[in-house]
């Protein structure tokens, strides 16, 4: 890494920090959010997606992170209601100009719309982040796809396509989420410009950031664990990147801070350079 890109570098992360939904055992997010909260700082993640928090998970990272700001609302109403696609982001660094909500579906602008064949609602949280630092200015956009709908999936993927042209317009942009499928689903086919009718829909796609990090990745390519060592391990947790980012490094976290994982999900992180 040159001495330029040293300064000028950022580190963006995806955590899919499990929904807080048990009402007892080990995995109780009381008992998570110190460890949860820690692996976004001890990462040092500049700018962090976060995937499944509800208002409560949001509020306890936000008091237990005060060096970071965030964006965000509950999918199922626009407001409060449901789990968050919240972006993280060090306010001593970044500024958000912008910030915006839309939801994978039929009718994106409605709030709480649920798309084709999914199970759940699911939405697009975005945020355009000016760095204070080197004065650059880039987008980020944070999702989490359905994980039963196949069709939900790919048009999903067309979507968040579709919106990142005509919002970002050509400038650069990061994505990071939970795509509930691997570099064999049709849905990550499409982002990557791979996918059977990803011709057709002549979309400029995304470009996944494993594949193109100068270093590699470190670590497991696993990013699912469902909180065991063996289950039906899987990649799906992914940062893409478009328009003039670099990737210089890119790793999955497999840490357990009080010797159990935070989540059923590991982060994933890359260090990029705003072109």
């Amino acid at each position: 890494m040159s001495q330029m890109e040293n300064n000028a570098y950022l580190r963006v992360m995806s955590f899919n920090v499990l929904l807080d939904w048990r009402k007892e055992g080990p995995y109780v997010w009381p008992n998570r959010r110190d460890s949860v909260a820690s692996m976004i700082r001890f990462h040092h993640a500049d700018i962090a997606g976060l995937q499944e928090p509800l208002k409560n998970q949001v509020e306890d990272l936000s008091s237990l992170l005060p060096e970071y700001a965030w964006v965000g609302i509950g999918r199922e109403d626009g407001k409060e209601k449901g789990e968050y696609a919240a972006i993280f982001y060090r306010k001593e660094r970044f500024e958000a100009l912008d910030h915006g909500t839309f939801w994978l579906s039929e009718t994106p602008d409605v709030p709480g719309s649920m798309g084709w064949d999914a199970a759940c609602v699911r939405c697009v949280t975005w945020a355009k982040f000016k760095d204070k630092q080197t004065g650059k200015e880039h987008f980020h956009f944070n999702t989490h796809f359905d994980h039963v709908g196949m069709t939900a999936q790919a048009q999903s993927a067309h979507l968040l396509l579709d919106r990142i042209k005509a919002i970002a317009k050509g400038m650069p942009v990061v994505v990071t989420g939970d795509f509930n499928c691997d570099e064999t689903f049709e849905a990550y086919k499409i982002l990557t410009g791979a996918g059977s009718d990803a011709g057709a829909s002549k979309h400029e796609c995304l470009t996944d950031a494993m594949q193109v990090s100068e270093h590699g990745n470190h670590g497991s390519r696993v990013t699912f664990h469902g909180l065991e060592d063996e289950v039906n391990k899987a990649r799906i947790d992914m940062i893409f990147v478009k328009n003039g980012i670099k990737v210089l490094q890119h790793g999955v976290l497999d840490d357990k801070p009080k010797g159990s994982y935070p989540s059923d999900h590991s982060p994933v992180v890359a260090d990029i350079v705003v072109c």
